[in-house]
């Protein structure tokens, strides 16, 4: 049956990705919703929540307040909360709430932008899409307002090393780092929302893991399957490793080989590791439980979005 999941819990959502993305960048981080989705993304989907601390707030909406479509109320919300936060920007992150009413986010920056001397950032998700279409579009909106074009300030900047994706190996960007990312003397796109990113900039990159690079995993012999982000499978077989790559999330015709498959469901997963012929997969340990009769080798690649491990 499409959609079901026996095994597997819900991946991270959009708007989990676009908070990851904001997190520590100083920023005012509000989302659009009754509270349930805020709860979710600092309960579940990052990681450093318990460790360093970020002005993360749900608008708080009543029933009426979606219906009703009040947004001159969460504008003097954001005006009040950013008065008492020594913050650089707002960004309002959508949920299935102002997905389901339509809210206009054009006119939502303008609204907040005359109450708060900040920019604001929207950022449009809806909680229906994965992780990684949320980093993407939090990567554009943040390229929209401060990316300028200035000459080279550093020589490398790796952009989508996210906790959701790297856990504990993550790599944040900076304000700084995204106002000069226009002059970057090299741009390496680290995860699928990072070649959407360099995509979007226009300017040449490299796509390839910082974390991978000239190192296959130990355990990863013979004829190998990779379930990760795309960019860490890529990043496997350019260092070696005889593998295909197949994923949860995206795959860009840049990485993609005879072989890589896009997948969603559960059955999907477990057709390739029974019947693919691989002697190894390499995959968060989570998925095992999906082909616990599988015998070959199992190489633990932890991601967070699916399993909430670092």
């Amino acid at each position: 049956m499409k959609g079901l999941r026996k095994v597997l819990t819900p991946f991270a959502p959009d708007q989990s990705g676009a908070s990851g993305v904001l997190y520590q960048m100083g920023g005012l981080i509000v989302i659009i919703d009754a509270g349930g989705c805020t709860g979710n993304v600092c309960g579940f989907d990052e990681p450093r929540w318990h460790e360093s601390r970020s002005a993360v707030f749900s608008a708080g909406l009543r029933d009426m307040d979606a219906i009703l479509g009040r947004d001159e109320l969460l504008a003097s919300k954001i005006r009040s909360a950013s008065e008492r936060i020594d913050t650089s920007f707002v960004a309002v992150i959508g949920t299935p709430v102002p997905a389901t009413i339509g809210t206009d986010y054009k006119a939502l920056k303008k609204l907040i932008e005359s109450k708060v001397d900040i920019p604001v950032l929207p950022v449009i998700t809806n909680g229906m899409k994965l992780y990684n279409e949320g980093e993407k579009q939090a990567y554009k909106a943040l390229i929209d307002e401060f990316a300028s074009d200035t000459p080279a300030y550093r020589d490398r900047i790796v952009i989508g090393m996210t906790p959701l994706t790297y856990g504990k190996y993550h790599e944040d960007l900076t304000l700084d780092d995204i106002r000069n990312i226009r002059g970057a003397g090299e741009l390496i796109a680290a995860s699928s929302s990072g070649i959407d990113a360099c995509e979007y900039l226009g300017k040449d990159f490299k796509i390839e893991s910082p974390i991978y690079k000239d190192n296959i995993p130990e355990g990863i012999k013979g004829r190998t399957l990779v379930c990760h982000d795309e960019v860490i499978g890529k990043t496997i077989r350019d260092a070696g490793a005889d593998c295909d790559i197949v994923t949860f999330f995206k795959l860009h015709d840049s990485v993609k080989q005879d072989g890589d498959r896009k997948i969603t469901e559960e059955d999907e997963f477990i057709d390739l590791v029974r019947n693919g012929g691989y002697d190894t997969v390499a995959a968060d340990i989570c998925l095992k439980e999906l082909v616990p009769d599988f015998e070959g080798r199992w190489v633990d690649l932890k991601c967070f979005a699916i399993s909430g491990r670092t």
